[in-house]
């Protein structure tokens, strides 16, 4: 099972192309995800029957976040869930940005994370631009506080970012789907910037890594030496890309 992802737009093609951006950043099976877009005529607009719909289509009893567009698409999808009354599942509306808060729900919910996870998640999608601008971002909830563990318990590693490009999008979502196989708590960081969670697409985003920037890996846990190996060599090779 996996959180379940509905789509309230005005516009079916923006709702659509979205969703497309979106699923470049998958590795995996790809969490259920259903749109509530544009009128049944096809004109711009919203229907909270058409959000009950597809809350039904994605509840697969992990839990069901909403990403909304503007105005009315919020109070559609709040009456969406009303209708929707099942007490057992967890719906929540997110105050995420529409486009960024879509792509970090869609990556993060990618491969089991709870609704907190991907919710926390989504919510700091507009983190990574608020710093590069020099605004100052929202502060991160704690989902999970990790343990802190001894020097002695932590393995490192490191790597020369190679791409052209550095950790843009698609990378960076290539690098968490790794993070994501080792039982092990890994972070990242590039130079000043960090630590951030390598499981995290917006806390990579923020390193703001470019080619020839040098990424340190640290992990604790079961897997911890396995892992900054394997991410370090990862990065080594090109991400994914080259």
């Amino acid at each position: 099972m996996a959180v379940g992802i509905v789509v309230v737009s005005h516009s079916h093609a923006l709702a659509e192309a979205a969703v497309e951006l979106a699923m470049q950043m998958v590795h995996g099976d790809a969490p259920p995800i259903a749109l509530a877009a544009g009128t049944s005529d096809g004109g711009l607009g919203t229907d909270a029957t058409a959000v009950t719909s597809a809350l039904a289509d994605v509840d697969q009893g992990d839990g069901v976040v909403v990403l909304v567009d503007m105005g009315s698409a919020l109070m559609s999808a709040e009456l969406g869930v009303e209708l929707y009354d099942q007490p057992g599942t967890d719906v929540r509306i997110l105050p995420a940005p529409f486009v960024e808060g879509l792509v970090a729900a869609v990556v993060r919910a990618t491969g089991g994370a709870s609704i907190d996870e991907v919710a926390a998640e989504a919510d700091q999608g507009l983190t990574p631009k608020l710093s590069a601008l020099g605004t100052p971002p929202v502060p991160a909830p704690q989902v999970s506080p990790v343990e802190e563990s001894s020097q002695d318990d932590t393995a490192h590693s490191e790597a020369v970012i190679v791409n052209t490009t550095g950790l843009h999008a698609r990378p960076a979502a290539e690098l968490v789907a790794q993070a994501r196989s080792f039982d092990a708590e890994v972070k990242v960081s590039c130079g000043d910037a960090g630590p951030v969670s390598a499981k995290s697409s917006i806390g990579l985003a923020t390193l703001a890594a470019r080619k020839g920037d040098l990424l340190e890996f640290t992990a604790t846990g079961a897997e911890a030496e396995q892992a900054v190996e394997a991410l370090a060599q990862f990065v080594s090779n090109g991400l994914g890309e080259l």
